[in-house]
């Protein structure tokens, strides 16, 4: 989380990638009525005991309360991720099948979590400092300080996660510096061509 991912992947679009965001994906799959439904009906329980309303005034999902929800409990976590990553991973599918001559990049986080990561002929880990990443998500988000740390807690050794998944992965430490990030990634794909 505000590690640099966005400013990453648009980077590699200036090198010719169709980049696609799994957190965009993630909002239309969650837009679907069926899986807007079914998670809904999944976690109202869940909210009721907490005292969180998971609807907003129109009856649509409030992700942000969702989010407050299952970033502070692990199996909470992981039961919204088998109902949402399998969609996530269709719709990165699609994406890549629509760009055939073309190099794809995928902007997330958990990427190793979804099947789309076999597709992938190498990982970009962009990683900052906690702080950097604790005032960027706090001045991009808008998030309460405890919600923050919370997600951060829950990505914590993601770095070796990625590196079980066997995948040639290249790590790139993102300081806020977007030209010391482009000489980065130029370096990144020397090394992967």
């Amino acid at each position: 989380m505000a590690a640099g991912k966005n400013v990453a992947a648009s980077i590699l679009e200036k090198h010719g990638f169709a980049a696609v965001d799994a957190d965009v994906l993630a909002h239309q799959a969650l837009a679907q009525d069926d899986l807007q439904a079914a998670v809904i009906r999944t976690f109202a329980p869940y909210a009721a005991a907490k005292n969180i309303t998971l609807t907003a005034a129109d009856g649509s999902l409030d992700r942000r309360a969702l989010g407050s929800l299952i970033f502070a409990d692990k199996k909470l976590l992981a039961l919204q991720e088998s109902l949402v990553h399998p969609a996530v991973s269709r719709l990165i599918d699609s994406f890549i099948d629509s760009h055939p001559n073309q190099p794809v990049v995928i902007n997330a986080t958990v990427l190793y979590k979804i099947s789309a990561i076999e597709r992938c002929d190498a990982i970009l880990f962009v990683t900052a400092p906690l702080p950097v990443r604790f005032f960027r998500a706090k001045r991009r988000d808008g998030m309460k300080t405890a919600q923050i740390l919370a997600r951060f807690w829950q990505q914590r050794q993601l770095f070796a996660k990625y590196k079980k998944t066997r995948a040639d992965i290249y790590r790139v430490h993102n300081t806020g510096n977007v030209h010391a990030l482009e000489r980065a990634i130029s370096a990144f794909l020397k090394a992967c061509r």
